[in-house]
Formats: C-alpha cells, structure tokens, sequence
C-alpha cells in the first residue's frame, strides 16, 4: 500500500465526510460572527465543533470546555476552504454522561463558548456547569457571579472558591435559587406569593438534606441573601447588575458594624458597593484598588462617615468600586465610563420624584417603602466626577438634578475651598490653644503624610505660613527638609500646590535645606546625610526607603498630619493582617512608637481606634478622624439643601439657572464660617468632656451603656470600649476618659438625640422653626424665609441643628439620665436647655469666651463655660421637676428676657468684676450668674400670680442673699462625688435648696399687702419670723465660719432651712 493511500486511511477515520462538509449560511454566519460553536450528537456520540475565522489555540479551548464539565476524549484541528479563504474548525469529541442535560442545554452552551472565545464574556468561569446541569443563560451565570461576589466580600470567613464548589455540586438547589430570585422580582410573574412558598419549601428541604456543615452554611447564606434583596435590575436591557439588599435582615452574617442598607453592582469589567446606615444618608464614592477586601474598606468609611455625619441632616454612607483590568490600561475615557456605568446602577435602585409625586421604574419590583434621596460625592480617585454624576442626574430627570452630587462646577468645590483640611486644622488647634500657642504665627514642626497634588494635605500645609514641614511621605516618595524656613518653604508648596504636578520630585531642590532630599519609597538603601540621622536619632549610615519612612513616622514633632490615603499606625497588640491595607503595610508603626504632640487626622483611617486609644493614654492629643475632617462631608450636605431650595425657587420662576448659580456661589463664604465653627465647637467639646469625665465618670458611663441600648450601630466593641468593671482601662493619668472614646461617644449622642426628636412632635413646634433658620445663611433666610419653611428634609434639619447646639454645649453627659427619667421628660428637658439658652443669650456669651483665645488664659475660658452650662442646666433641672409640659412655654418665658438683667443689675449693686476689660454686657453676666439660677422659677411665680416680674424677682434676689443660697450652692457644686449615697444626697439638697426658695417667696408674695414694695414686704416677713427663725440665723452663721463646708455641714444646714421653711 502506497504511503498516500495509508494516510488517505488515517485521514478517514479522523475526519468524517460531514466533517468536511459546510453549508453556506453556515459559512456565511461564522465569517459574520468570527466563532460559531456546534454540539452534535449522534446516538451516544457527543462532539463539538468550534468553527473560527482565524486559528484558536488548544489553550484557551480546553479550559472553557473543562468548565462545563465536559470530559475531552479527542481533538482535531483542521481546515476548509470556502472561497479564497479558509475556515478553521476544532472538533472535540466529548464523554457526556447525562444526554438528555445536553440535549437541553445545548442552544445556551453553543452560545457562550463562542462569546468566551471571543472574550466577550468570562474566559474562564467554574459556573459554566450550571449551563450544562441547569440549562442556565449567560444572564444567570452572572446573576451567581455577583451573589458569589457579594458574599466573598460580605462574610470574610467564606472565599469565592468554596461557594463556587457549593453551588455546582448542589446545583439543583442553585436552580431553585434562580427561580426564587426570578420569582420575586420578574414583573411578568402571575400568583407570585403562591408560587414563592412553593418555592421556597423546596429549597428548605433540599437544604436539610446537604450533610456537609459547610456546604449547608453556604446554601443559607445564599438563601438569606436572597431574603434580604429588595431590588434589582436584572430584567433591565443592560450588562450590569444591582442588588439592593436590606443588609439589617443579613447582618447576623457579616461582622461587626454593618449598613441598614446597600447596593451592589457587578459587571464583567467592574464591581462597586454603596453602604447606606438608612434611607437618608450621604458619602463619597472612591475607586478602590482593594479588590481583594473592598466591601472592608467602603465599610470602614461609611462607619467613619457615620460618625462625622452627625453634625448633618443624613447618616453615614460610603461607596466605592473596583475596575477589574490593571491601572496603567484605565484611560480617562474609560474610566468615565465605568464611574458613567456604576452611576446608572446605583441610580436605578432608588425612586424619584416628579411633580410632587414618587415614581418608580416600571420593571421594578419593590419590598422596601419609598426609596428617594440618594446623593452622592467626591473621593478618592473620582475628585473630578461631580460634573459627570450631575449630568447623568439630569439626563435620567431626577428629581435632586444637579444637587445629586456635590462639589461640582456648580457647587462647592472642597479642593478649591480648602474645606476639609481648614476644617482638620481647626479641630486639631485646640491642643495648642491649650498650650497658648497660635501656630498662625508661631512655627509648629510637621510631619506628613501625602503629597501636595491632595486636596486635604496640599491645602493643609498651605493653611500657615508658620509650618515648618521638616518631612512627609506620599505613596511613592519621601520628603525631608531637616531645618526649613517657614517663609521659603511655605511658599515652594504654594507653587507645587498650583501646579499640575505636585509631586514631591517636582520641589525646588535648592530650597531644601542642607541634608534634606526626595527619596522614593522603593529604594533598597539611602544613604543618610548628618543632618538626617540626627534628625530621627539613628547612627546607621543607611535605610532603606521603607525603613526611613517609619523612622520619619516616629518623629517628636509637634503634629503629624495626615492627608494621605491607607493606614500607617496601628495599636501594638494588632496584626497587621487584620487591617487589609497592604500597600503601607511596610511603612506602618505602632502607637507606642508615636512621638508626635498630637494628631490632625485630615485623611481617614490613617489610624486604628486601637492606636488612637494607646497614643493618648501615653498623652497624645488626638481626636478622630470623622471629628477632624467632617467639614467636607458638612459643607456638601449644605450646598445640597440649598439647591434643594434653589430647584424649587427656580422651578417657580423666581429665578433663572444663572441667578440660581450665582446665588449659590454668593453664599460660599457664610456656608464656609458655619461649616468651621462645627468643627470649632465639637474639638471644645471633647476638651470640656474630658474635664468632666474626671468628675461625672459615672454619668459618662451611663451615657455608654444609653448609646449602646438605642443606636444600634454603636457597640463598645467596635470603637474599643471597655466593659464597666474594665473602665480604668480608657482613663488617662489624670483620670479623664480618652479622648478618641469620648469623640465617638460625642456623635452617637447627637446621633441618639437625632434619633429621639424624629421620633417627637418637638421639632414641629412652633418655637423649634427658628433653630431650622440657623442652619442656612442668614442673608439666605432673609430673603427665602418662607421657601426655607417649607423644606422636604425641615424636621431632619431641626433635628440636626437642635442636637448639635445641645450636645456641643453641654456634652455627652446630657443624656446620662435618658433611661431614668423617659422619653417625655427627656425631650422637656432639650426644650428647657435650649429656651434657657436663649433666655439668658448664651450663644453671645459664648462667643465672647472664644474671642479670647490666646488672650485669656485657657483654664480660664474652661472655668468659665463650665460656670454658664452648670448655670443652664440648674435652671433645666428647676423647669423640668416644677413644670408641665405645657408650662414649658417658649413665648411665656423669654417676654421677660429683656427685663432680666435689667432687673439684677437694679438689685443686685455690687460692681461687675471685669473679665474682659471694657466688655460690659460680658461682665455683668458673670456678676449676676448665680443669681440667673432662679430666673426662670421667677419667671414662673411671676406667670402663676398677679405680681410683677419686678416684685417677684427682687423678692428672689432679697431671699437668696438672706439664707446665703449662692454660698450653699457654690460649696455643694464644689464636692466632688464619688459614692453613690453621696450622689443621692446631693441631688436631695438641691432639691430642697430649690423649695426654700420657692416657698419663702410664695410665703411672702401671699402676705404681701396692697401697694406694698417688695423690699418692705420682705423686711415685715423678716421681723416677723425673727424669733422663730433664730436657730436658722445661727446655723446659717456657723456654716459661714466652716473652714471646710463638706456635704455634711451643707446637709445639717440645709435640713435647718427646711424646718423653718415648713
């Protein structure tokens, strides 16, 4: 036999003349689809033929078919001419156990290996077995793809890979999953409850069935999930899927914090998250490159976000996405449309509003009630798309338009204005007001974190000429100037900061001084110059980049300033394995490594609670990240409800889109001095609060326990709070609870006082619409007062503002009693603090203490705050154990407030001590502090009887002085409290010292005759009660001469006062 007729044999039993054969539409389709696949099945004979217009490789072949589980007996590889060109066909011969499954399956199967192939879908996907065992669609498959997705990032002791497993080998069950999803959210679905519980049996059964732990772990997971989704749009024409999920019904799953809410996207080219505490919250979307944790990192921020948002309307929320190809390949272009893409999913999850009315998307199937604000805002990697996210809001007609976004070209820019970082110097100032040192003017040393191309850390190291940044470390390079001239200086960052490219490479070398430099990161080894090694105390000769930064973390400055992105200190006792920032995993340090004098956390979660906590126990000053940068979040949730406003206004025609614009822009510089002031008072706060936790330990630790009852996302755990038996474990030296504690326990109280007054009809109180005023711009208000009264988010608003001035003011304390004394009386007691407050006009004597910051001594500024709000709260305490709720009367109380210090400067004749030189109406408030006590229980005797507020008051001032009230209560505010007993009985003493009073001036006002003053009716009383009160005046006069006036000589008084009185 010839050598061509044995290959001629060879050939035919390869290549079956069907195989050679291609008809034309066939021809036609694969030249117009580049890939066609084909299943062909003859008796109990499988193969499938790969039809291309170009050669494939085994390669990328084999793994695909592998996926579907098919076992590869054979292959050839060969082609047919068809014209002038030639196709190429691989035919795989296949081992098929269930031929009815293909036979099924077949049209789905053919179809997404020539989209693999092509790549025009996942190349590789251990999923595909669920189109061969399932018939699924390519549609299904990423529907598992994303659940998979989500729950690799949502239960951190799962990985993609083992539920991937589970799902295959219970692939049944993963059918009725499927089905379940379908079932709940297809618009075309009929009998959908019945068909449900069928449903949803089935899978019950099938689960208790599974015998492996693990595997019935994943499958529940998986249902729960399904539970918990209340939204998709899967049935939508489109790529991309979002699930929005009530993650409150599936946080038994995941650890620690969680949102009430969230929307997950998947797409084949990006996944993305958006984390909600409730409907009405707000936060930055950032692009992530954790694409191994990113739902841990979003999670943390909108943790973070939640606490600095207590100082605003919404709650916390974060977002954030990951783009599944490698940075240096994601153009601009692309980029935009990923962000565009990401958007359009997050959008379509939510409702919007037209003409007054919600409208939901009409393939959308809804298990949550009306779901309408939804904002949005700068972050890491998308500083630049608030344009981009506003014109897709208009596009699409939502409803908040170009107020979806903030920082846009119309809006306030953060980067422009500089806000966050101004915010975080002034919440870090605070330390060195204490210190009487103005760092506007006298030079701080600084280290860094970040590069002058940040808006936090470029407008940081711009914000004083006084800065001497002696180094800073950004993601790539390391900065050094070991002795800077603060002029010199400041002004080559000014120049990087105006630039283009604001790297550290790009400095002026010259103007460093002698032994600085810019190193990178990545160096094996620099050689360090004398000035350096001195500099951070070493006698090495070199480090490498790494080790240097650390050395540079490690620094006594007076502030480390963070402006950059990542965690670079962690507690002690933590493993860096736990923080899932890998990228400074080499440059991180540990907190008892920290040298610096205090902390401005102008990025987030540049520290752990952990080493926040062990940094101030050794005597840092520190505050926390969401107290020092919560400008930025505060400033875009003003410049939202402004357009809210604006949008109406214009729709009204009241103004056109330009005058609408310029207003807005009008109002930045009013908008910046309100944001500024918040984090002016919240950093004075926390100083008073740690103040008072040395003396009230107790009722700060009953505000915990309050915290952690009703706001369901504080928990000591997660912001490492001790136990009570453990408390000395965050208290200081001096015996102050910790700083970083006493901040997180600072917004959870406004967040709980938020919470309480929604839940009131106190914020629709006539006497609360004032305090919605407060939150605007005053030259706003005059003009649109009537359009502000009318705001969609006016309760949320009062709510904000109103437990933002009472926890400012009077701290965490405030809400120690909450549990003891109900939710009526808690709420009288806001009310009366707050008509106090304006009752005595605080707020402008307040103002006045601030003004004197580094002109008073700050002791002084602290004895004195102290000295208003123990004022205030004597008078809350008066009004809310003598009042009705009705009596608590706004109107009522304050007609008599310009008659008040008219009233005590008649009566009261000595001379005003002068604190602040020349500042009268200051003065004579602290010349008539202890008096103002009674001010209000003047007020309303004067309200219950016929007497002039005159006569009443005067009587009040004669029987204070008389009975030497100020001095009882002087010495009873000055003991300290430590046993519970002692605690009792002084709480009872006050309560008698307020009868005494009271009583007598009943007593007196009752005998008083017609056209009587009260002078002589109170000298006629007094001559009158000589003889019986003869043992009063002699104890009253050995109190006097006590050298130390302890809780039992007040106590022995006191009673003796009580016996005259009755």
């Amino acid at each position: 036999m010839s050598q061509s007729t044995d290959l001629n044999s060879v050939c035919s039993q390869l290549l079956r003349p069907d195989d050679l054969s291609i008809s034309s539409e066939l021809a036609e389709r694969i030249k117009q689809e580049e890939i066609v696949s084909l299943i062909f099945i003859d008796k109990n004979n499988v193969s499938i033929k790969i039809y291309s217009t170009k050669l494939l490789y085994l390669s990328s072949m084999t793994p695909v078919l592998h996926d579907f589980g098919f076992n590869i007996i054979d292959e050839i590889t060969y082609t047919i001419p068809k014209g002038k060109e030639s196709l190429h066909v691989n035919r795989f011969n296949l081992e098929i156990h269930d031929l009815q499954k293909l036979t099924h399956a077949k049209e789905n199967i053919e179809k997404i290996i020539s989209l693999s192939l092509l790549g025009n879908t996942f190349d590789k996907c251990s999923l595909y077995s669920l189109v061969y065992m399932e018939n699924f669609s390519l549609r299904q498959i990423r529907l598992v793809r994303s659940i998979i997705e989500y729950l690799d990032q949502a239960v951190l002791s799962l990985n993609a890979a083992v539920i991937i497993q589970t799902l295959n080998s219970h692939h049944s069950i993963t059918k009725l999953f499927v089905d379940y999803f379908v079932n709940k959210f297809s618009s075309s679905v009929k009998q959908r409850e019945a068909k449900s519980k069928a449903i949803s049996e089935e899978i019950e059964e099938k689960i208790k069935a599974v015998p492996n732990i693990l595997e019935d772990k994943i499958l529940k997971l998986t249902y729960t999930l399904l539970q918990s989704l209340l939204r998709t749009n899967y049935f939508f024409d489109q790529e991309g899927i979002a699930l929005k999920i009530h993650t409150e019904l599936f946080s038994e799953h995941p650890k620690g914090i969680q949102p009430k809410f969230e929307i997950f996207v998947y797409h084949p080219e990006f996944s993305g998250l958006h984390l909600r505490m409730s409907k009405i919250s707000r936060g930055g979307l950032r692009w992530s490159e954790r694409h191994e944790d990113y739902r841990t990192e979003i999670k943390s921020l909108m943790i973070t976000q939640e606490g600095k948002n207590s100082i605003i309307v919404p709650d916390g929320a974060k977002g954030g996405f990951i783009i599944r190809k490698d940075k240096s390949e994601i153009t601009k272009e692309y980029f935009q449309e990923i962000y565009t893409t990401f958007i359009n999913n997050l959008l379509d999850m939510v409702d919007n509003v037209i003409d007054g009315k919600v409208v939901k998307h009409d393939n959308i199937i809804a298990y949550d009630e009306d779901d309408t604000y939804f904002v949005v805002a700068a972050d890491k990697g998308t500083a630049n798309m608030s344009d981009v996210a506003n014109s897709i809001s208009m596009q699409r007609n939502f409803w908040l338009r170009d107020a979806f976004a903030s920082g846009g070209s119309n809006g306030f820019g953060h980067k422009d204005l500089g806000i966050t970082a101004k915010g975080a110097i002034i919440s870090t100032q605070r330390f060195f007001i204490e210190k009487g040192v103005d760092f506007y003017k006298e030079p701080i040393t600084v280290v860094g974190l970040g590069s002058m191309n940040g808006d936090v850390f470029g407008n940081g190291m711009i914000e004083s000429k006084a800065f001497k940044l002696l180094a800073a470390i950004s993601h790539k390079e390391i900065f050094i100037d070991p002795d800077p001239d603060p002029q010199t200086s400041y002004e080559e960052r000014l120049r990087l900061f105006k630039s283009k490219d604001g790297s550290w490479g790009t400095y002026d070398k010259k103007l460093i001084s002698t032994g600085g430099g810019v190193f990178l990161r990545s160096d094996k080894s620099i050689e360090l110059t004398k000035e350096i090694k001195k500099m951070i105390g070493t006698t090495k000769q070199q480090l490498s980049g790494e080790e240097l930064a650390k050395k540079l973390l490690s620094m006594k400055v007076d502030m480390l300033f963070n402006g950059g992105v990542g965690t670079y200190i962690k507690g002690s006792d933590e493993s860096d394995l736990d923080l899932g920032d890998k990228q400074n995993e080499s440059v991180r340090i540990d907190a008892n490594e920290l040298k610096a004098f205090c902390v401005c956390e102008g990025g987030n979660l540049g520290l752990t609670q952990r080493a926040r906590i062990e940094y101030a126990l050794r005597g840092g000053r520190i505050n926390l990240d969401g107290i020092d940068n919560s400008a930025g979040v505060n400033i875009s949730d003003h410049e939202v409800n402004l357009k809210i406003l604006l949008n109406t206004i214009q729709a009204k025609g009241l103004l056109n889109e330009e005058e609408r614009n310029k207003t807005l822009a009008s109002l930045t510089e009013q908008v910046v001095k309100l944001v500024l002031w918040d984090n002016y008072n919240q950093s004075l706060a926390l100083s008073r609060d740690e103040k008072l936790s040395r003396i009230y330990t107790k009722d700060f630790t009953e505000a915990i326990k309050i915290l952690e009852q009703h706001v369901s996302a504080f928990k000591r755990k997660d912001f490492e709070i001790p136990k009570d038996e453990n408390i000395n474990a965050m208290l200081t030296k001096d015996g102050s609870i910790v700083r970083p504690i006493l901040a997180s326990m600072l917004s959870y109280a406004k967040i709980f006082i938020k919470n309480i007054l929604l839940e009131s009809s106190l914020v629709d109180d006539i006497f609360s619409l004032s305090y919605l005023y407060k939150y605007f711009p005053k030259s706003f208000v005059g003009i649109y007062e009537h359009e502000i009264s009318h705001h969609p988010l006016k309760r949320e608003l009062i709510a904000t503002v109103l437990a933002d001035k009472v926890i400012n003011y009077q701290g965490v304390s405030f809400i120690s009693d909450f549990e003891r004394i109900g939710t009526e009386k808690f709420l009288n007691k806001i009310k009366s603090y707050l008509i106090c407050n304006q009752l005595f006009d605080t707020n402008n004597i307040r103002y006045e203490i601030f003004r004197q910051d580094f002109i008073m001594p700050n002791i002084q500024q602290y004895e004195l705050l102290f000295e208003m709000e123990r004022t205030l709260i004597f008078s809350v305490k008066w009004m809310m154990k003598y009042l009705t709720k009705n009596q608590i009367d706004a109107n009522h109380i304050l007609e008599n407030k310009d008659d008040l210090f008219r009233m005590l400067d008649k009566i009261n004749k000595l001379e005003h001590v002068e604190i602040i030189p020349g500042n009268e109406k200051f003065n004579s408030f602290f010349s008539h502090i202890e008096y103002l006590r009674f001010a209000v229980a003047a007020i309303s005797i004067k309200e219950s009887t016929q007497h002039s507020f005159d006569d009443v008051a005067t009587l009040f001032y004669m029987i204070v002085s008389e009975f030497k009230i100020i001095e009882l209560l002087s010495a009873l505010d000055d003991i300290p409290v430590n046993l519970d007993s002692d605690r009792v009985l002084k709480r009872q003493m006050l309560q008698f010292i307020d009868f005494i009073v009271v009583h007598y001036t009943h007593k007196i006002l009752s005998f008083q005759r017609l056209d009587e003053s009260p002078e002589d009716a109170f000298k006629y009383f007094v001559s009158n009660e000589n003889e019986s009160s003869a043992g009063t005046r002699e104890q009253l006069q050995a109190f006097e001469e006590y050298e130390t006036k302890g809780l039992k000589e007040i106590t022995v008084t006191v009673n003796q006062l009580m016996a005259s009185a009755i």
